[in-house]
C-alpha cells in the first residue's frame, strides 16, 4: 500500500468540501471521516461517462489515507475513475428517523461522507492482493484466513482502483427534532426511532460439503453486528469523553500505536487486531473528533475480565488521562461486579495499584472484587 507521511488531525477545506447547509454538523477530522468509511459496508462512486453522470453502489474498504474500489475489467464506471477522471464517493450510516411535530421538521439522524479525488488503478500484484484482502476482512474480519486466494488468473480480471483521501468532508446529524417553542403545546408526538444495522443467521450454502464446520469469521461478525445495536456506554470530563461506540474509534491510530510503539503487540496484524477488537468491549478517550487513547476488555462479565491493549498517544500523557480512563472502564455497568481482573504490564504498576490491582507474576497483576 502507499505509504504517506504522517497525516495533520484534519483535512484541509476546499470549495467543495466547505459546508454552507447546517455547517455545525460538519467535519474534517480524519478520525471522524475514516471512523464513517469504516463502518460503512458499500458506497456510491460516480463519474462522468460519455457526458452522463453514472453512479455504482459496490463496496469499498479504507486502507491507511486511501480509499479502495473493486470490480470486474469490464466495468466502465471502473474504468473511467482508473483512467484518472475525476469521481466522486459517497456512504451513509442511517442512524434513526426523526419524528416532528410538523411535516416541515421531519428528518434523519445520520453520519455521512462524501470524497471526492482523482483515481488511479491498482498496477503493483502485491498491493492489488492487499486491497482485496481488505475488501474481504471488513466483510467479516478474519475471513481471508479461512477462503482461499485469487489465483493469478481471477488477480488479472479484476480491476482495482485507489482514491486518495485528500478532499473529503463528514456530515453528522443526532438528537430530536428542532420543532420551535411555538409547537411544544401541540398533542402530538414527537422522537426518534434509532436504526441499528443487524442479521439474520447465517444460511449454509446448499452444495456445502458434508461435515463442512461453521465460519468463526461470519459467526462473529453476526455477533458483533448484533451487539452494536445497543447504546454506547459513554462518560464525559469536561471536553473529554470515553465511549464505546465501535463507529467512532480510529482503528488506524489504534493499530499503529499497537503494531509501531507498544512494547506487548508490536507487529500485530492488522486483521488480528480487528478480530481482537471484535471479540472485545473497546474504549475510545476523545477530546472532540481526535482520539486521545484506547483500551479493550475481554470478559464472561461474572467471573473474569482481562483489560488489554490501554494507552494514550504520547501527545496527551502527564495529564492523568490514564488514570480517568482506567476508572471509568471499571465502572462499565456490565464489568463493575466482575470477580477478578487480569493485565499485564512491564511499567505502570504504579498506576493500577491505584485500583486496587496487586502484582501476581512479573507483569501480570491481579484485582480482586471483594478484597
Amino acid at each position: 500500500m502507499p505509504t504517506l507521511p504522517e497525516p495533520s488531525p484534519d483535512l484541509a477545506l476546499t470549495p467543495r468540501t466547505t459546508l454552507k447547509r447546517h455547517p455545525e454538523r460538519g467535519t474534517h477530522a480524519r478520525a471522524s471521516i475514516h471512523a464513517i468509511l469504516d463502518e460503512a459496508l458499500f458506497c456510491h462512486a460516480s463519474v462522468v461517462v460519455d457526458g452522463t453522470p453514472r453512479v455504482m453502489p459496490t463496496a469499498h474498504a479504507r486502507v491507511g489515507e486511501h480509499v479502495y474500489l473493486h470490480g470486474a475489467r469490464a466495468n466502465r464506471l471502473l474504468g473511467e475513475i482508473a483512467s484518472g477522471k475525476p469521481a466522486c464517493v459517497c456512504v451513509t450510516l442511517l442512524d434513526g428517523l426523526v419524528f416532528a411535530r410538523t411535516w416541515f421538521h421531519h428528518s434523519m439522524n445520520f453520519r455521512s461522507v462524501v470524497l471526492y479525488g482523482i483515481g488511479s488503478e491498482v498496477i503493483d500484484p502485491a498491493e492489488k492482493q492487499a486491497a482485496l484482502a481488505s475488501l474481504v476482512d471488513k466483510a467479516a474480519p478474519g475471513r481471508t484466513r479461512e477462503a482461499r486466494p485469487p489465483t493469478p488468473q481471477e488477480l488479472g480480471s479484476a480491476v482495482v482502483v485507489r482514491l486518495p483521501i485528500e478532499e473529503a468532508s463528514a456530515k453528522i446529524r443526532t438528537g430530536p427534532p428542532v420543532d420551535g417553542p411555538e409547537l411544544l403545546s401541540d398533542d402530538c408526538w414527537a422522537g426518534e426511532l434509532p436504526i441499528r444495522l443487524s442479521t439474520l443467521p447465517p444460511v449454509d450454502d446448499a452444495a456445502l460439503r458434508a461435515g463442512t464446520t461453521s465460519s468463526v469469521a461470519v459467526g462473529e461478525r453476526s455477533r458483533t453486528l448484533a451487539s452494536g445495536a445497543s447504546i454506547p456506554y459513554e462518560r464525559r470530563q469536561g471536553d473529554l469523553v470515553v465511549s464505546t461506540d465501535r463507529g467512532r474509534i480510529d482503528f488506524s491510530l489504534v493499530h499503529r500505536f499497537l503494531a509501531e510503539d507498544s512494547y506487548w503487540a508490536r507487529g500485530v496484524d492488522s486483521w488480528r487486531q480487528r478480530l481482537a477488537m471484535a471479540h472485545s468491549v473497546s474504549f475510545g478517550l476523545y477530546r472532540g473528533d481526535r482520539q486521545l487513547g484506547f483500551a479493550r476488555v475481554v470478559s464472561d462479565y461474572a467471573r473474569f475480565a482481562f483489560l488489554q491493549d490501554l494507552f494514550v498517544v504520547p501527545s496527551a500523557r502527564g495529564a492523568g488521562l490514564g488514570k480517568w480512563l482506567v476508572s471509568v472502564v471499571l465502572e462499565h455497568p456490565n464489568l463493575s461486579n466482575v470477580d477478578r481482573w487480569l493485565l499485564g504490564t512491564a511499567d505502570a504498576h504504579g498506576l493500577y495499584e491505584r485500583f486496587g490491582f496487586v502484582r501476581v507474576d512479573g507483569r501480570y497483576m491481579i484485582r480482586r472484587r471483594n478484597e
